[in-house]
């Protein structure tokens, strides 16, 4: 155990709230247990798991669930740590594993710990038929170009002559007839889909009953008022009695003087008249009021107004009065009527059309992912199918992060848990932070936690549990942040506008020390500094100081609420020479090499496009100078340019080198257009023309990229809209800081944080044109209209915009629980405006100003703007591609023993065999070496795969059969248990792949073995793998017949090169990954003498 380690368990065992953690890991009773940042809750998950393991049959009767693979990856890997370290009751399950022939040590993948997408894309490989999706189709994580894909389809076919025009006028009126913005719109429903899928279904299902349109527009109006009668209610019960009764009383009188009526608030006008008498059209606090409010001069009631006004500022109430400013009927006009009735009819079309596109592409989106296993868990018959379908039957959930989970995730959930009882010795266990709810933006509903938490979840009494310690911080951090986020969060909740209440942190890391040549907080604000630019300054000189204090091993995050306002700060930090790594910072559209792959692209596709071409010359791949440009940028066409003779000597050379580059390109118009492009960016030397090492890399990602958007077309806009959605990769070697945003830091922790860029308003919610919600078990529902304008639309648009202003409280929270010794914040305002920006996260910080150091306006220094020319660089002109050799190298392991007299012809798909082979057999050498198994099919693998078989001169339909059947095999040896028994990284003495050279009768011989090891029995295996593809009538004994006669002499063989390394008893088996089936090959241990 380390130090680190070590250091925890000591301070946890100390911890004021040690007696509920003790309490939440019992596995017999279930748990929701909040728990604030640095906390330990991934110590407590741990603990929770390895007591439910020691009382389960199976370990996969626990499925653990984390909100992140990394996160995943992190808790398999503590508990497989203290598993090795057998210290206390991880010493009864390393028993209870030995036991049961768990093996867990050695078959790791039986822990169920994944998250949610992991465990349902499992549900839809184990359940085809119920999901109604192929196994085929994998999954994306960026779908922008499908949805606009099947927006475009869906218009062109409701614009279609005679084709349900109806509903296509009424949508389109509500755009103006604006068909680009419609697409837009509803590619961007598309995206989101979950929110408003299931309540057009439940209109629909009305209309196919019988409803009629009256009646069904009645009851969505009657949700309307109850939903306003809530927030209403939830006003009155936000005020303290006190203020209630002077308002009561301010407010007759106002209505008096206005001759209005009043009705002690009960009505909703009533609770307009307040709103308006404390807010101005723009819903901040009025400064002062007049006869047109009510008040006439020199009346006693402007007293009462402004010591109301005052208290109503001072308790933080103005958010309350904002959500009653204005507030609404639920009366729906006649247009939106008929505009909702056409989505409806619509909408079902729409969804129709993405599926086209999703078969056509053979790929589905997460959603569609999500929806899949829900239909397999909809059956009425679900527990026992999935039970049997997953070859266990789950007893016990964990979910970490609760506080982000989505409506569809949680159903998900219960419908796992439908058949359990309170007597049927199942658990739930929950834990998370309501304090660090920030992903409103993926669906996350942070009331689900809060309602846990207050009452059980189905059939399952839960135990509600808070802890309070805090192992990270040092102690004047954490009292820092106490006191600023008592005062940011307050004490109130409101589970339906993600109001939560303050929970306190004691500091409980006793090895922690106070920094005592410094505060461990600063604030620094600088005024008057428009641009950012002295903020940015101040900001590299603070991260020169903390590495110059603290070394090289502490570890420094600049923190960022988004990534749009970066350039200053980079600028900043190279004029300091601090090196920095950016995680998910730069979009791959900013990386050079990818801008003059996009420009070849295009050149190579339009001969016309002149700027394209005149950015192929300029670029490194070519890389002429300005005054041959020019004369080039005469020309309208590419070909024109390439025949220009009027060049400089070098300008002429470097043409004509990409001339004989193009025109070789031309005669390999029958290859796709990935290859094409490789192979011509290959011929301009562009895998030399690039000095950084990321550039081969974000390369590779572009080629990836242009491969999977002109598979079957040729689309440039959906490749650039496709690389704008990525990021550059960057190694970050010697890097001495990460720079990320605050929601990428979220589970993370550093040594010094310092947070920038907080003076902008944070971005709000796009206008969506549907607003869709549950309410009740009812849908709540209003359209946006260019036209006409919808009251109810702007209100609910102003209760998102409430929730947005919360998750800003905990977007703050958690950016300033990422430090452990120094929180560094960095702001700026102008004093004309005498208060930072409204929806900034400064502006939240506001009380404390006086406890910032302020930095007044400066000159600016005079070489500032000097403009740094980029200087200009090529390739030698020189340059010439040599092609590699495609000639085959086939591993030993993959001939065929001709000195048998087994004869078998080679089958006419010989070649595809060995291709497969070769990949299999690499890619099952890589699982024998990691335990992280979750990725083996993710997007990034399999375009590893792609590459490597494009590298062996594959064309695209048989890079995507080879796909398709790699995936089969390695799938059958993770599903099989001897299977993961050969593969298991955790086997004593074992290597994959690994190359023999000996000398048997006067003779050198080479071999490579596939897999070899020494199991518990002390006995060394020899494994080899075969990938041969299986007819279906195949049986088992011939098999077995066969592989003796085939490849017993050459595994005899492998045994006798291996005696001579290893006295040990050596047993040789054969593995068909196709099949998947073992079989033990006998060999003669005195020929092995």
């Amino acid at each position: 155990m380390s130090n680190n380690d070590t250091t925890l368990v000591a301070s946890v065992n100390l911890a004021t709230d040690s007696p509920i953690r003790d309490e939440a890991v019992s596995p017999n009773e279930s748990f929701i247990v909040q728990a604030p940042a640095g906390s330990g809750k991934t110590a407590l998950l741990v603990r929770r798991y390895l007591n439910l393991l020691t009382v389960v049959k199976q370990p996969e009767e626990i499925l653990a669930i984390t909100f992140t693979e990394k996160a995943a990856r992190e808790m398999k890997s503590r508990v497989l740590k203290e598993l090795v370290l057998k210290d206390g009751i991880a010493a009864q399950v390393h028993e209870r594993s030995k036991q049961l022939h768990w093996d867990l040590e050695l078959n790791p993948q039986r822990m169920k710990i994944q998250t949610i997408d992991s465990f349902a894309y499992g549900i839809v490989q184990r359940m085809p038929i119920e999901c109604q999706l192929s196994l085929d189709y994998q999954s994306m994580e960026k779908s922008d170009d499908i949805y606009c894909e099947a927006a475009v389809e869906f218009f062109e076919q409701v614009l279609r002559q005679g084709v349900n025009t109806e509903y296509a006028t009424d949508i389109l009126a509500l755009f103006e007839n604006n068909i680009d913005q419609a697409i837009d719109t509803f590619a961007s429903m598309l995206s989101h889909r979950q929110n408003w899928i299931k309540s057009v279904q439940r209109v629909l299902y009305a209309k196919r009953d019988g409803k009629s349109d009256e009646g069904i527009f009645a009851q969505l109006e009657a949700t309307r008022n109850r939903y306003v009668g809530n927030v209403i209610e939830t006003t009155r019960n936000s005020l303290p009695d006190s203020l209630m009764k002077r308002c009561k009383s301010l407010c007759r009188t106002v209505c008096k003087n206005l001759d209005r009526s009043f009705h002690d608030f009960e009505r909703s006008d009533d609770w307009a008249t307040l709103a308006n008498v404390f807010l101005t059209n723009s819903s901040s606090l009025r400064r002062a009021v007049n006869v047109n409010q009510g008040f006439p001069p020199k009346s006693v009631e402007k007293q009462l107004w402004s010591e109301l006004a005052v208290e109503i500022e001072e308790a933080n109430l103005i958010d309350v009065f904002q959500r009653i400013h204005r507030i609404p009927d639920g009366a729906i006009i006649p247009r939106h009527r008929e505009a909702f009735d056409s989505l409806c009819l619509g909408l079902p079309s729409l969804i129709q059309k993405l599926n086209v596109v999703f078969q056509r592409r053979e790929c589905i989106d997460f959603s569609e992912l999500s929806f899949a296993a829900q239909r397999a868990l909809e059956r009425d018959e679900m527990p026992t199918e999935l039970a049997l379908a997953l070859d266990y039957r789950i007893s016990h959930i964990l979910i970490d992060e609760y506080q982000d989970t989505s409506d569809a995730q949680f159903a998900f959930f219960e419908r796992i848990m439908t058949t359990w009882n309170p007597d049927s010795g199942n658990s739930f266990f929950a834990v998370g932070d309501p304090m660090q709810s920030i992903y409103r933006f993926r669906n996350a509903n942070l009331s689900l936690f809060q309602r846990t938490f207050n009452q059980d979840i189905l059939n399952l009494k839960l135990q509600p549990r808070k802890l309070n310690s805090n192992f990270r911080s040092i102690p004047s951090l954490v009292e820092f942040n106490n006191r600023v986020f008592q005062r940011v969060f307050g004490t109130d909740e409101n589970a339906d506008y993600g109001q939560v209440a303050f929970t306190e942190s004691v500091p409980a890391n006793t090895q922690l020390k106070e920094n005592v040549n410094e505060d461990s907080v600063n604030f620094l604000l600088t005024l008057d500094d428009p641009d950012g630019s002295r903020e940015a300054r101040q900001v590299a000189l603070r991260i020169e100081q903390l590495i110059s204090s603290y070394g090289s091993n502490d570890k420094i995050a600049l923190l960022v609420p988004t990534r749009t306002r970066l350039s200053g700060y980079f600028d900043a930090l190279k004029d300091k020479g601090i090196q920095w790594k950016g995680i998910e910072i730069l979009k791959l559209e900013v990386a050079p090499v990818v801008r003059d792959l996009y420009s070849l692209v295009e050149a190579v596709n339009e001969d016309r496009s002149r700027l394209a071409w005149l950015s192929v010359f300029r670029s490194p791949l070519c890389g002429l100078a300005l005054p041959d440009i020019e004369k080039l940028a005469k020309f309208e066409t590419g070909s024109e340019m390439l025949k220009c003779t009027t060049l400089s000597s070098v300008g002429l050379e470097l043409v004509a080198r990409v001339q004989k580059a193009v025109d070789q390109s031309k005669r390999e118009s029958h290859i796709t257009l990935r290859s094409q492009v490789e192979r011509l960016w290959f011929r301009l030397g562009g895998n030399h023309a690039y000095e950084d090492v990321d550039s081969m890399v974000n390369a590779e990602r572009f080629f990836e990229l242009l491969e999977s958007t002109t598979e079957r077309e040729i689309r440039l806009h959906d490749l650039w809209s496709r690389v704008q959605s990525e990021y550059v990769s960057e190694s970050g070697e010697n890097a001495d800081l990460d720079i990320m945003t605050i929601h990428k830091a979220k589970g993370l922790e550093f040594d010094h944080v310092l947070l920038v860029d907080i003076s902008n308003a944070t971005g709000t919610a796009p206008r969506e044109l549907v607003h869709w919600a549950e309410f009740e078990n009812s849908l709540l529902v209003a359209v946006r209209d260019q036209e006409i304008e919808d009251p109810f639309y702007d209100f609910l648009r102003r209760e998102e915009k409430a929730r947005d202003a919360n998750e800003n409280k905990r977007l703050l929270y958690v950016a300033m629980t990422r430090a452990k010794k120094t929180l560094s914040i960095f702001g700026r305002f102008n004093t004309t405006e005498k208060k930072p920006r409204t929806g900034s996260l400064l502006a939240l910080l506001e009380p404390f100003f006086d406890e910032a150091t302020e930095i007044d306006a400066e000159p600016e220094p005079k070489d500032l703007h000097v403009t740094r020319g980029n200087l200009l660089t090529r390739i030698d002109p020189s340059f010439e591609w040599v092609e590699p050799s495609s000639k085959y190298q086939i591993d030993e392991s993959l001939k065929l023993d001709l000195s048998s007299d087994f004869e078998i012809p080679a089958p006419p798909n010989f070649r595809l065999e060995l291709v497969l082979g070769k990949l299999v057999h690499r890619e099952l050498n890589w699982l024998s070496q990691t335990t992280q198994r979750e990725n083996v099919f993710s997007a990034e693998r399999i375009a590893n795969w792609q590459q490597f078989l494009r590298a062996e001169g594959l064309c695209n339909e048989e890079i995507s059969l080879l796909v398709k059947k790699t995936q089969k095999h390695l799938n059958n040896v993770l599903n099989h248990d001897i299977g993961q028994w050969i593969i298991s990284p955790n086997q004593r003495e074992a290597s994959s792949e690994s190359a023999y050279t000996a000398n048997i009768d006067g003779e050198l011989l080479e071999i490579v073995i596939d897999r070899t090891f020494i199991d518990d029995a002390d006995v060394r295996w020899i494994i080899d793998f075969k990938t041969t593809t299986m007819n279906e009538d195949f049986s088992h004994e011939e098999l077995l017949k066969e592989s003796e006669q085939r490849h017993g002499k050459q595994l005899s063989r492998y045994a006798s090169i291996m005696q001579m390394c290893d006295p040990k008893t050596i047993k040789c088996g054969i593995y068909y990954t196709d099949i998947p089936f073992f079989i033990e090959v006998e060999v003669p241990q005195n020929s092995l003498k």
